[in-house]
């Protein structure tokens, strides 16, 4: 009987004659926990508050996200919502520019600001603007002897092997979000391959694309072809797109704001450049778990518009608990390092010493695959701040020219963007859940004369480009996963009306939803039609770029010689 009035009054809230959270506190779901808390959910952030805490008069760094508009939707909901949250960075502190991604903006203000932006009932979540910059190792691992490295990336992944069969990740384009892409003969030579340049950490510079040095060497690992040193030191996917999204400074300095801005640019230019994937060799240590993450959200809804996003672990290991964000979402292909030894055999290989693992709360298991990750040779930009530091790294190639070597986990990040880019030209037609699926069920063994790894370190295993570049699509990951609040609620024009399912098999509509309070683990997100989804009226084409001053963002001072490259 409770069942059936249960049932009764669910029907009668999805007609508008009861609000849900009525319905919820007369009975509690059947056989399930309260759908609402009894208490409000703090809308300042941990971690943001503490520092408020210390320092009140102190400006802090923030990203604001407002809640859903209710009705009538307007056809740039995002973009509203967006310039709303800017506004009141405006008349509260100071505005860095606004992120449609999570219909929010970035700025900064201090502790009183901060609690009365909290107390607007618009404004969902105020979260600390985290820095995104490079890890250090915790330890070093074992020394190699001096000289020449020879980087054999692309045959322990298998990658020579698709080559051989035609493919070579062309007309796929991937978004490298780093410190820049600069113009380097492997990457133009054979036709210029770097289509498009966009700057968040900074003005650009033209004659100085990518002053930090990470960036180019990613893009190398992806999409180089080794023209430049008669083939000895392609990359991946050598004829691959790449489009500069640079986030990064040249200190290897960032912020959460900038990524999300670069991942806006990226979904405002997705069709124009068929941009399929997104690379993100970089992280911050995570402050909450990814369900309240900003840069989650924003990751979240570039996998839901068709873009493979492929994040690095970190270089927090070799102890658990040390992945960073975006690498901390379920959703993502989160990627840790193998160490080769320098040799081409896999049977002596190990987990790198670096390499950061765990459980997220809240999330999957991390990494979710590995690839080599010590000493990739891959492009240099001479005179950049990498460059300068680790004159050592340089490496000559055969016919005199030049590459550098570098070790972590975002050298690892690019070698599975290239995998990616070969397997959608072949296969175009996969969604990103069918290449996640892919690409974890198509690894090979390593390491059968080495220690064993620790349980959980390597996700399902070491990459195998030919292997996933020809296999049979069989399945789809992140089935029943939980979306990250953020996401939820920049989409809840887009499903307004539609039915949300509770685990226990009520129904909630949107309509009556109370953001705040929502005990969000109860819904069965993958009950929702996400495929039916009209993505395409998120209005991203509507974002005024060029008021975004993100030069304004005050990065700390965090430079690329904190890292013990290898």
């Amino acid at each position: 009987m409770l069942e059936r009035l249960w049932t009764h009054l669910l029907h009668l809230a999805g007609r508008g004659a009861i609000a849900v959270p009525l319905v919820v506190a007369l009975l509690g779901a059947p056989g399930a926990p309260p759908l609402y808390a009894h208490t409000p959910r703090p809308k300042i952030a941990p971690g943001l508050q503490a520092r408020t805490l210390t320092d009140p008069l102190r400006l802090q760094p923030i990203i604001i996200q407002m809640q859903p508009a209710s009705l009538p939707f307007a056809s740039a909901q995002n973009d509203v919502l967006a310039q709303q949250a800017a506004s009141l960075l405006q008349s509260y502190g100071v505005l860095v520019g606004t992120l449609p991604i999570i219909d929010g903006a970035a700025g900064w203000a201090n502790s009183a600001a901060i609690t009365a932006l909290s107390l607007l009932p618009q404004v969902a979540e105020v979260d600390l603007d985290a820095i995104v910059s490079p890890q250090k190792p915790t330890s070093s691992g074992t020394p190699l002897p001096p000289g020449q490295v020879d980087s054999m990336y692309v045959h322990e992944v298998n990658a020579d092997q698709v080559r051989q069969q035609g493919d070579s990740g062309q007309g796929v384009t991937v978004a490298v979000l780093d410190s820049g892409v600069a113009a380097d003969a492997d990457l133009t030579q054979n036709g210029n391959r770097i289509l498009a340049h966009a700057s968040f950490a900074g003005p650009p510079d033209p004659q100085h694309p990518d002053p930090g040095g990470h960036g180019t060497h990613i893009a190398g690992i992806v999409a180089g072809d080794g023209a430049k040193s008669g083939g000895q030191y392609p990359g991946i996917a050598p004829y691959a797109n790449i489009v500069d999204v640079q986030v990064l400074d040249a200190n290897g300095n960032g912020r959460v704001s900038s990524i999300l801005a670069g991942l806006d640019w990226v979904l405002v230019n997705q069709k124009q450049y068929n941009i399929r994937v997104v690379n993100l060799s970089l992280g911050a240590l995570p402050l909450t778990s990814y369900k309240t993450d900003p840069l989650a959200a924003g990751v979240e809804m570039a996998w839901r518009h068709g873009l493979v996003v492929v994040c690095a672990a970190g270089n927090g290991g070799p102890a658990s608990g040390t992945v960073v964000s975006p690498g901390i979402d379920p959703y993502v292909i989160t990627v840790g390092s193998t160490d080769d030894q320098t040799t081409p055999q896999l049977s002596d290989d190990t987990v790198g010493w670096w390499s950061a693992w765990g459980q997220p709360p809240n999330s999957t298991a991390k990494p979710d695959i590995v690839a080599p990750g010590r000493r990739l040779v891959s492009l240099r930009v001479p005179g950049s701040t990498l460059d300068q530091l680790l004159p050592d790294h340089v490496v000559p190639a055969n016919n005199g020219t030049s590459y550098f070597r570098l070790t972590g986990t975002s050298m690892s990040t690019g070698v599975v963007s290239g995998l990616v880019a070969l397997l959608l030209e072949r296969q175009p037609n996969l969604d990103p859940d069918q290449v996640k699926k892919v690409v974890m069920s198509t690894t090979q063994p390593f390491g059968q004369n080495a220690p064993a790894p620790p349980a959980g370190s390597i996700g399902a295993g070491l990459t195998d480009a030919y292997h996933a570049t020809f296999g049979t699509p069989n399945g789809r990951a992140n089935g029943g996963q939980r979306q990250a609040n953020g996401l939820a609620m920049t989409l809840y024009p887009m499903l307004y009306g539609k039915p949300l399912t509770l685990l226990s098999g009520g129904l909630v509509n949107w309509t009556n939803i109370a953001w705040d309070n929502i005990a969000w683990d109860n819904i069965a997100w993958d009950n929702i039609a996400w495929d039916n989804i009209a993505w395409d009226n998120i209005a991203w084409d509507n974002i005024a770029w060029d008021n975004i001053a993100w030069d304004q963002s005050g990065w700390d001072n965090i430079a690329w010689d904190n890292i013990a490259w290898d």
